[in-house]
């Protein structure tokens, strides 16, 4: 339908006049910020150039300094956080030891997602003019992660928020960020921010920022074609050969993610109770052809649970057909025409997606080309919500598919103890492996880089070859949509669309 529509538009525009300020950032994404509220709302700050964290993440899984000039771990429970001189918040008042104190204890006294990754134990305490010491009492290994995560602990000025109270309207204005644009005015239709000249890293380059909030994918498609925007956030992949063809639409890509689209397989009930079938399975799927064939180049073939790019990856997936039919001749299941049986039963997959990611559709189509060649039979059911679904036993599934970050902001451990641990929340397909389970209670609590390596590295070599269940199909390539005068734009991760530099093309 999208693809349609859009090539009808292709055909009817001419060459439209920017309907936008040159000065201005003008962006559409389709999700609506709905206040200034700091512990539900708060995280969209980072996002659009308004907030800024401590710590910040990297496209090749480190993180890095930013409002904190240093993190050093001294032992396993106690870490040093040094914070940069000269910044201040909007308003301009001086971001010093007390101020990020007053913003840490907000978060960890509101915030639920806060509470839930740091020990009740832990003590942050001024040490130095501009030094903090973090004790947590137990290890807490992915605390870097912790700083670097836009809904944990964004740094504000906590008095105005106090004085707010729940008029979070009156936050409007206030200044009570650090970042290189200063949140002016906010409603259901969009968000306005203007330039903060006092910026720690220097003027910001542009004006200011108005973003619109747009939840149609083809309106904000149209907004970058007919020049009322310069940047569209989320566009949908299948309809990348159209954005080629169309005047004023350019995709743009950024660095590998930190997910993709993941199979979840069922393996305590049906088809993939057996490891040979499960195997079978991950070794029919064309990865290369499916980054770039379905998705245009626009996504990343998979290679293994995680970016390639991160230090502990290992790239153990692999396409091919012949092993997948010995692997399937061995275990019995015949080969007759174009289907499997064994014991009367013929073997088949149900692959279950979710409306909410169209994107799903052709790569679903996809698995079942790859499925039908060795001689697997196979059906898509669309649900509401995978979750629900998969947990619930709402509808018969062997293969749900998820858009999912295995490690998301560089950390590992939230995904590996809700998806993948026995009795993990959102372990969809009833999977429990005691060897995968010890590692990963033994890397939460592990803070030596190279141990910690190593352990990934035994999970990932049995979740994808020992004892399959998990698996990416794709690595998400960041994106985004933009006009001609933005070409030189890059998609950034964790989030981060605009900062203090983000400026059209020269």
């Amino acid at each position: 339908m999208i693809i349609r529509s859009l090539a009808l538009a292709g055909a009817l525009a001419v060459t439209a006049v920017p309907a936008v300020a040159d000065d201005i950032i003008n962006m559409a994404t389709s999700f609506q910020i709905r206040s200034m509220d700091p512990v539900k709302q708060g995280f969209w700050m980072q996002e659009f150039g308004q907030g800024e964290l401590l710590m910040k993440f990297q496209p090749d899984g480190s993180i890095t300094p930013w409002l904190a000039e240093s993190l050093v771990r001294k032992d396993d429970t106690t870490w040093i956080i040094t914070i940069r001189d000269g910044v201040t918040f909007q308003n301009g008042k001086v971001m010093d030891v007390p101020a990020v104190l007053a913003a840490i204890k907000y978060h960890r006294d509101l915030n639920s997602g806060t509470q839930s990754v740091l020990p009740a134990e832990t003590e942050f305490a001024q040490t130095g003019e501009r030094e903090i010491t973090v004790t947590t009492g137990v290890p807490v290994p992915e605390l870097p992660n912790i700083l670097a995560h836009e809904s944990r602990l964004m740094i504000i000025d906590v008095d105005p928020v106090l004085a707010a109270g729940e008029n979070f309207e009156a936050l409007e204005g206030a200044g009570i960020h650090t970042g290189p644009f200063k949140l002016i005015s906010l409603d259901d239709q969009r968000m306005v921010a203007e330039r903060y000249d006092n910026y720690w890293q220097g003027k910001p380059v542009m004006a200011g920022v108005e973003l619109r909030f747009v939840t149609d994918a083809n309106a904000r498609i149209l907004a970058v074609q007919n020049g009322e925007v310069d940047i569209a956030l989320y566009p949908p992949i299948a309809a990348a050969p159209v954005f080629k063809a169309t005047p004023n639409l350019n995709l743009a890509l950024g660095p590998l993610s930190t997910g993709g689209f993941v199979g979840f397989m069922d393996v305590t009930n049906g088809t993939f109770e057996e490891k040979a079938v499960r195997r079978a399975v991950m070794l029919a799927m064309n990865y290369e052809e499916i980054a770039n064939a379905v998705f245009h180049g626009a996504k990343a073939p998979a290679t293994g649970l995680y970016n390639p790019n991160f230090p502990y990856a290992l790239k153990n997936y692999r396409y091919d057909v012949d092993e997948a039919n010995q692997l399937l001749d061995a275990a019995g299941w015949v080969r007759d025409g174009d289907s499997r049986t064994r014991d009367g039963e013929t073997l088949s997959v149900t692959i279950m997606i979710y409306p909410q990611q169209p994107d799903l559709v052709p790569l679903s189509n996809a698995m079942q080309s790859y499925l039908a060649r060795i001689g697997v039979a196979s059906n898509i059911v669309s649900v509401d919500s995978v979750r629900e679904a998969a947990m619930n036993d709402l509808v018969e599934w062997d293969l749900a598919l998820s858009a999912t970050g295995t490690a998301t902001v560089g950390s590992v451990s939230g995904f590996l103890n809700r998806y993948v641990a026995c009795d993990g929340d959102r372990n969809y397909g009833g999977y429990c492996n005691d060897t995968v389970q010890e590692l990963i209670t033994k890397l939460d609590v592990t803070v030596d880089e190279e141990r910690r390596y190593d352990m990934l590295r035994q999970i990932q070599t049995i979740v994808a070859e020992d004892d399959p269940y998990i698996f990416n199909l794709t690595i998400l390539k960041e994106r985004a949509l933009v006009s001609d005068a933005w070409t030189n734009y890059v998609p950034a991760v964790a989030w981060n669309h605009i900062k203090w530099d983000t400026a059209p093309n020269k």
